[in-house]
């Protein structure tokens, strides 16, 4: 495993092996369950975005997994996450500025679950600072980035050039002093009951 830290952001490569970021590539490509999401609840249908909130209570095989793989493998505190958000960037769509959490306590571990990625594609993630970007991150196989969930940041979608299904990615959020929201949340959608691994 490889890590590097930037400005406002832990960079971790090559957490997972190459089969298992087939297996977790598969799993989104055959994902059934998405919704449109918005960073802002205020925007409207021309700015969602493909995705899917999963709460703590209703995790499944995929949640479980890759929060364990996380707290053995990654040599970072893991904390206990409260929801997992699911993104599915395709071109043409305008994802938003957003923070994760509001307490500066909040913590994310997002993975890239793309066997293939090239810079040309575009779909960075960029993090923010009193209005200007310090780090802005590109999509790698299996690649995890570690920041706190209460900066702004923001992923831009893939471009033209970009020929696959979507540019995936699994968020993991712990956010003190939102479990109210959260369970109230869970509570109105079903268990992920989804097979992982596919194959």
């Amino acid at each position: 495993m490889k890590m590097v830290k930037r400005e406002q952001v832990i960079i971790l490569d090559d957490l997972f092996t190459k089969r298992e970021v087939e297996q977790m590539e598969e799993y989104f490509i055959h994902f059934d369950g998405w919704q449109l999401i918005f960073d802002d609840p205020s925007q409207d249908l021309s700015s969602y975005s493909l995705g899917k909130v999963i709460d703590q209570p209703n995790w499944g095989r995929f949640e479980t997994w890759c929060a364990q793989a996380f707290q053995e493998r990654s040599g970072i505190p893991v904390p206990p996450f409260h929801r997992v958000v699911y993104n599915c960037f395709r071109f043409g769509d305008s994802p938003n500025l957003h923070i994760d959490g509001e307490s500066e306590e909040s913590l994310s571990f997002m993975v890239y679950p793309v066997t293939e990625w090239s810079e040309a594609w575009g779909s960075e993630t960029v993090f923010i600072r009193d209005g200007e970007v310090t780090d802005a991150v590109v999509p790698k196989p299996g690649r995890v980035v570690v920041f706190p969930g209460s900066i702004p940041h923001g992923s831009k979608a893939p471009n033209r050039q970009h020929g696959g299904v979507a540019r995936f990615s699994a968020v993991f959020q712990f956010t003190p002093g939102q479990e109210e929201e959260m369970l109230t949340h869970a509570r109105q959608e079903p268990p992920n009951e989804r097979p992982f691994p596919l194959s």
